[in-house]
């Protein structure tokens, strides 16, 4: 799902505040999922994480290289302060690095593990993995073998697997509750609803919730045929949209 993954892990996060397990504006609790940050880190809430507004800086590349894993890679980008821009929405994946360690020290369990528990278990479906496990036998190798290995910096920000029917099955039973957390800036939105679009060498991922929640659009491409998850989303929202004869018109305009 690649960058799709942050809305899981967003999902998994409002349960746990449900749960009282997290308290989502309250601050990032550095000590508990094994991270040493820079002071100025103290008072950056998880909600900051959720909507990309901690200051966290994008090193956009550094995601993709092989070696430290998120814990690591992220542990390396605090050593500072945050970016003087916080408040200011600059996506990155640290954020939901972050997140998806929250996730895993408040729970206990690895992220897929967790994230099957919180968010598939309650409406039936199964089968959510990550990147670097082996292979289902419904899943579609890399090209490159083992490739996929390389997102293990990524963690909460782009490692989950996860089919596009269970994945559409969890995102159309969102609660109301849910939508205190999994909401603009932390989902994009546009003329037709709100979702996530996902960008790897190898998958373009897009969901989306239309009609006000009572279709959801989940598709993903293995491979490059399309440049980006946003571009698959602006390939099949106008057309499913047209079929249903629901509100929306032409090209997505999608925000921020």
């Amino acid at each position: 799902m690649a960058s799709v993954s942050k809305l899981v892990v967003a999902m998994a996060i409002a349960r746990l505040d449900q749960r009282g397990a997290i308290d989502v504006d309250g601050p990032v609790p550095w000590a508990e999922i094994g991270i040493l940050a820079n002071p100025g880190w103290a008072d950056v809430t998880l909600r900051e994480l959720l909507h990309h507004t901690s200051g966290f800086p994008e090193a956009r590349s550094s995601w993709f290289t092989p070696g430290a894993d998120c814990r690591g890679h992220a542990q390396s980008l605090v050593a500072n302060g945050p970016l003087a821009s916080r408040g200011e929405r600059t996506y990155s994946n640290g954020n939901y690095c972050l997140l998806g360690l929250v996730v895993e020290a408040t729970t206990g369990e690895a992220l897929d593990v967790a994230a099957q528990r919180l968010v598939f278990d309650p409406v039936g479906v199964d089968g959510v993995h990550l990147s670097g496990d082996a292979l289902l036998a419904d899943d579609m190798p890399h090209p490159h073998g083992a490739g996929v290995a390389r997102l293990s910096r990524l963690g909460g920000a782009g490692t989950l697997v996860v089919s596009t029917d269970d994945l559409a099955i969890a995102v159309g039973r969102l609660l109301p509750a849910d939508l205190d957390v999994v909401r603009f800036p932390a989902v994009f939105t546009d003329q037709y609803g709100f979702g996530h679009t996902g960008t790897i060498d190898g998958a373009k991922s897009c969901v989306w919730v239309i009609e006000a929640g009572r279709t959801v659009v989940s598709a993903t491409i293995a491979g490059n045929a399309l440049g980006t998850g946003g571009a698959v989303c602006d390939a099949v929202l106008p057309a499913v949209a047209r079929d249903l004869g629901t509100s929306g018109d032409g090209r997505p305009t999608r925000e921020p």
